[in-house]
């Protein structure tokens, strides 16, 4: 009876909230919960048209919606009577982990800012809005909900300890060949015969989270490429270079639950900007964690943005505490990242990204291993005779 009452209350609250339509077919569900009416109005028609938009004033009604019907986004405020928004957000994880959630409120803090990055929030935006921008943000929050149900659905199907027997293939993620006859395995098992399924599997996940980003684009095949001509030159053993090889590629993967509003912000990042953004090492973990990851993986990748004199994080690892394949990416990684357009800048030539990673040899890098990658870099400027930023072919294993 006490369920029924409830139920009863919800349809109430939305017939009441003008939300007594029929669903679009095939349309995303956005849940709006602002306990004011004027801005959880203004969302209602703002997103009406495109969106089938349930809007509650409560995180008591929120969870009852959620918890009746599949959710693609819920944007919250913060400060609401009864629960508030972030204990409304902890109870929507539990019941639906995968759904977006974009904060909108006019009494953000620095704090429960990274209280609700903790909690898995895409995006995080202060009132009043504007309509372009929330438009925008609604529709990236639903294009990355897409990519990561996808994401989890193939290295699911993948690696789920059966025979593909079907290739899958569309628009946004091709698998390639090498992965349709691929069979039960660990990653860490990296002397496959057949080829070298579990690399060529990275490879295609990071072009497909790069090829929506032009700025991006290539990234992770420079990386691996210079990665790999220091473990060349390291002596390294075939197994050492297949993981770091796969971890370079690899190494970014956790961008794919933070938004391009931080990724590529034009200016000064904020303190609540540089948390969201190094929440990344994090969601890379939690993303590759079931796919039995040799530990070294793993360690090179959530470690790379550690430094040499131990003000990196996540963990304030410092000299040798740091992974030898972590010290090795932060070098890749720095370098193509200063040598690479960005929207908020342009690239650093050759000499000046030189400049730059002997200034830092013992404070954010390893200063052998800078010693040793600026030898490689001389070595592949003389194999390719370039002057400025070097654009890589495909790497050859």
């Amino acid at each position: 009876m006490a369920n029924f009452l409830l139920k009863y209350i919800l349809c109430l609250t939305l017939v009441l909230e003008g939300e007594a339509m029929e669903a679009k077919v095939n349309a995303p569900n956005i849940l709006v919960v602002d306990d004011e009416i004027g801005p959880r109005e203004s969302l209602r028609m703002i997103l009406k048209p495109s969106y089938n938009v349930y809007p509650v004033e409560n995180g008591y009604a929120a969870i009852q919606v959620i918890q009746q019907i599949e959710m693609d986004v819920v944007t919250l405020d913060l400060k609401m009577p009864g629960i508030s928004g972030i204990d409304t957000l902890k109870e929507i994880r539990v019941i639906d982990p995968d759904v977006m959630a974009i904060i909108i409120t006019g009494y953000g803090t620095l704090k429960t800012a990274i209280e609700a990055i903790r909690y898995g929030v895409f995006d995080y935006i202060p009132k009043p809005f504007n309509v372009p921008e929330i438009l925008s943000i609604i529709d990236k929050s639903i294009q990355r909900r897409k990519l990561n149900l996808k994401v989890k659905e193939v290295l699911g199907s993948c690696f789920n300890q059966q025979i593909l027997k079907e290739p899958v293939v569309d628009s946004d993620f091709v698998l390639q060949k090498e992965i349709k006859g691929m069979i039960d395995f660990k990653w860490d098992d990296t002397t496959l015969p057949n080829g070298q399924n579990c690399l060529e599997f990275a490879k295609v996940l990071a072009y497909t989270l790069e090829e929506k980003d032009p700025y991006t684009s290539g990234h992770s095949e420079r990386v691996c490429y210079y990665s790999d001509f220091i473990s060349k030159r390291l002596s390294l053993s075939p197994k050492e270079r297949s993981e770091l090889q796969i971890a370079s590629y690899l190494h970014d993967i956790g961008k794919l639950g933070i938004s391009n509003r931080f990724i590529n912000k034009k200016g000064t990042l904020t303190p609540t900007d540089w948390a969201i953004i190094k929440q990344h090492t994090k969601k890379s973990i939690e993303l590759l964690i079931p796919l039995n990851l040799s530990a070294n993986i793993l360690s090179y990748i959530q470690h790379h943005h550690e430094r040499y004199d131990g003000t990196g994080y996540p963990d304030g690892l410092a000299g040798e505490q740091i992974p030898l394949g972590a010290r090795i990416i932060a070098i890749s990684d720095s370098y193509d990242s200063m040598t690479s357009d960005r929207p908020y800048r342009k690239p650093l030539t050759n000499g000046d990204a030189k400049s730059e990673m002997v200034k830092n040899g013992g404070k954010q890098f390893d200063p052998k291993l800078v010693s040793l990658f600026l030898d490689v870099l001389k070595e592949m400027e003389e194999v390719f005779l370039v002057k400025d930023h070097l654009r890589v072919p495909a790497v050859s294993y």
